[in-house]
């Protein structure tokens, strides 16, 4: 059997999101997996706001910069 999520409200708890111009383009468990993927995404598009925001607020934690 494969591993399981806890489920709240019919969504995997999936506390951290990546966002790119404020649109979702994943969510993570782990806030280190969503800092790698936000960088990876900063690289695809240098001038897009690309960033880590919380789930249930959608609040910016972290930005990331051209590197």
């Amino acid at each position: 059997m494969g591993q399981t999520q806890p489920i709240d409200n019919g969504r995997a708890q999936r506390p951290f999101e990546v966002r790119i111009d404020g649109a979702r383009a994943g969510a993570f468990r782990d806030v280190r997996d969503a800092i790698s993927s936000a960088r990876i995404k900063k690289r695809e598009t240098p001038g897009a706001l690309v960033g880590v925001a919380d789930a249930s607020t959608g609040q910016f934690l972290f930005e990331v910069d051209v590197q």
